[in-house]
């Protein structure tokens, strides 16, 4: 059995060291043709991190049915949304305006080098510092089956993702995470199959859960959306994780790879069954573990408790490969948005190999190194991250690549209101990070990336009508031919 275990995972280090070798020799910030499922796969991987499977998974034993909200905001909001009206007019501006980076689309899109250098500040330290909470996450996980202090795995995985990166670029990241998602898929399936037995089915086990008597977090019962805070906190689950999404840098980049619309239609239906089974499953199976997992407080402890109870060596070995494939994927996008912006887009010209070289190093030690720093500041970067990004991009790219509307004005105005709002919100307002006490503890419900969107999005409308050569230079993006 221990070969076996050891098999598994010498297989999976050899296959994601030659899937990553696969970006040897092309442009480290472009792909080439990629294709379709390569595509979906690398999407999802990026998409869903170790957070959504065990720490919303742990969230849906307490919650119940209604988390099955966020899966469902996730597939038709986060990916059909996306592909349907955002990914392919993202590939032709991104073409149209010769840009290599996310950052460089917004800037040159909107006519603002500085405001591409700001940007590729914000990425540099928000995804840099979020990174740390992934790869440490990767690390406490490998820990309980790797004889190794979790400090060294700490750097021993930062290590390995910045190696990917730099050997595959984006093309070795895309091929890795197809090959991380692929395992997701795996692992996932098989606690599935797992629970349904124990439970006698799927249908057999909602309508046990529907009997249960309501909680605090579950006060209409497990099969509804609950009353009051509870139902708002999970919809605003839903939106968060859904729509802040769009402008995430890492997820802008996928739709890069693109070739033609057509490759489109055959992306979007792969992608979104693969994330039903993702995350609709493991909400769905976490849900139902209340009926026979003994009463667990910490959220965390959910998914894992459930793995060593149902599944067997092989399939547990399985499994956590599919949680460090998780974290390892979403790590890998991260590393690559942040070295692209230190190398590239801070500086304004095409990175060469050297500096390259030195913002992975640049990122290695500042991701690893904040994974081993306990403080307030760090703590909030990382709970932070996705808000405060979505907050400050998503108005202005969804206004160019969608409506091709261009001002560097209402550009800086929207990014600057959405980041600054959002942040503030989180160090006045956010019940677990403020520093000082709030001044009206009823709004404490309102999520920060709600408020930020909102002045992101008055910021833009007030700039767009103070820039007067905006409306004469803007224009529709015309649709184009499949790309060659």
């Amino acid at each position: 059995m221990v070969a076996i275990d050891i098999g598994i995972w010498i297989a999976y280090i050899v296959a994601f060291v030659w899937l990553f070798r696969k970006g040897r020799g092309h442009d480290v910030m472009l792909s080439g043709k990629v294709g379709f499922s390569i595509q979906a796969f690398a999407f999802v991987a990026t998409y869903i991190s170790a957070v959504a499977l065990v720490g919303f998974g742990g969230l849906a034993y307490r919650y119940g049915m209604q988390m099955l909200l966020v899966a469902a905001g996730n597939v038709w909001l986060g990916t059909w949304i996306v592909y349907r009206y955002l990914a392919w007019p993202t590939r032709v501006c991104q073409r149209n305006l010769g840009a290599r980076t996310p950052v460089q689309l917004l800037a040159k899109g909107h006519r603002s080098p500085a405001l591409g250098r700001c940007l590729a500040l914000i990425f540099a330290i928000f995804l840099g510092v979020y990174a740390s909470a992934v790869i440490k996450g990767a690390a406490l996980l490998l820990e309980q089956i790797v004889p190794l202090s979790a400090d060294f795995l700490v750097w021993l995985v930062a290590l390995l993702v910045g190696c990917a990166v730099f050997v595959g670029g984006l093309r070795g990241v895309l091929y890795t995470e197809a090959m991380q998602g692929f395992v997701m898929l795996i692992g996932i399936s098989m606690l599935i199959f797992a629970v349904f037995n124990k439970v006698g089915g799927p249908i057999q086990g909602m309508a046990q859960l529907a009997s249960l008597p309501p909680t605090d977090a579950a006060n209409t019962g497990f099969v509804s959306l609950a009353s009051g805070g509870e139902g708002w906190f999970i919809m605003s689950l839903v939106i968060v994780t859904s729509v802040a999404v769009w402008a995430q840098p890492q997820m802008i980049q996928r739709h890069f790879a693109l070739a033609s619309p057509h490759q489109v239609d055959r992306i979007t239906p792969l992608a979104m069954c693969v994330l039903t089974v993702l995350v609709g499953g493991a909400y769905y199976v976490a849900s139902l573990g209340r009926l026979f997992l003994p009463e667990i407080a910490q959220p965390d402890a959910v998914m894992p408790t459930l793995v060593r109870m149902l599944l067997p060596e092989v399939g547990l070995q399985l499994f956590v490969l599919a949680i460090a494939s998780a974290s390892l994927s979403t790590a890998t996008a991260i590393f690559h948005i942040a070295v692209s912006a230190v190398a590239e887009d801070l500086p304004g010209s095409p990175a060469n190999r050297m500096r390259w070289f030195l913002g992975i190093v640049f990122i290695v030690i500042l991701s690893a190194g904040c994974a081993q720093v306990k403080g307030q500041i760090i703590a909030i970067l990382c709970a932070t991250s996705w808000s405060v990004v979505g907050s400050a991009v998503l108005v202005s790219y969804v206004a160019l690549v969608r409506f091709g509307r261009r001002s560097s004005l209402a550009a800086w105005i929207s990014c600057a209101a959405g980041f600054v709002s959002c942040l503030l919100w989180y160090l006045m307002m956010d019940k677990n990070l403020a520093i000082f006490p709030p001044l009206f503890p009823s709004l404490q419900i309102i999520p920060p990336f709600f408020v930020g969107f909102t002045c992101s999005l008055c910021g833009w409308f007030c700039g767009w009508m103070l820039d007067k050569n905006a409306h004469k230079n803007s224009h529709f993006w015309p649709e184009e031919p499949p790309l060659n």
